[in-house]
């Protein structure tokens, strides 16, 4: 004669596996691969060295560098020493990748062109490249580098806060610290 097992100790059975089973995140194609897709945006509240400032935010090129203004002008840090400079990092990916790609480009021609750029926080968005802060590069290097005006801000806006660039019509959060 057969042993039949009732059917609510398989189901107590099932559900206990299922309940004890850890959920996995699927990986993002950025956690995939290594790679911080270029024009990502690296927000982070407060500043460990160079910016004493309440809100900082750079941006990721292809090579994995972060562009940021700081008082000493436009660097260009690896992705690993900026994460060392900063904490709380929150990062916002660029739905449209090429548009990501074309704005890195811009930082970078701004770094290259400006490494010195006076830190200036009351100048109008739109000009002298020479006088930046973190907000006013990031926003340059959209408008300038892919036609895309993040946020729709007037050009002549002064003193933007980092945290207005979150914009989910042209960016999504991906990861924080």
């Amino acid at each position: 004669m057969k042993k039949r097992i009732p059917l609510l100790t398989v189901i107590v059975s099932i559900s206990a596996v299922l309940l004890t089973r850890k959920k996995v995140k699927a990986p993002t194609a950025a956690a995939s691969t290594g790679r911080i897709p270029a024009g990502s945006l690296l927000f982070s509240p407060i500043g460990k060295r160079e910016s004493k400032y309440v809100g900082h935010v750079g941006i990721v090129t292809e090579d994995q560098h972060v562009i940021h203004s700081v008082p000493a002008g436009i660097i260009k840090d690896p992705l690993k020493l900026y994460e060392q400079k900063f904490r709380l990092i929150e990062r916002y990916a660029p739905h449209d990748l090429s548009a990501g790609i074309k704005a890195a480009e811009f930082a970078d021609h701004l770094h290259q062109t400006y490494p010195r750029a006076l830190y200036r926080i009351r100048t109008p968005l739109d000009a002298k490249p020479s006088e930046q802060y973190c907000t006013k590069i990031v926003w340059q290097a959209y408008k300038e580098g892919a036609g895309l005006n993040i946020r729709a801000l007037p050009s002549k806006s002064m003193a933007v806060h980092p945290y207005l660039l979150k914009s989910s019509r042209l960016f999504k959060r991906v990861s924080s610290d």
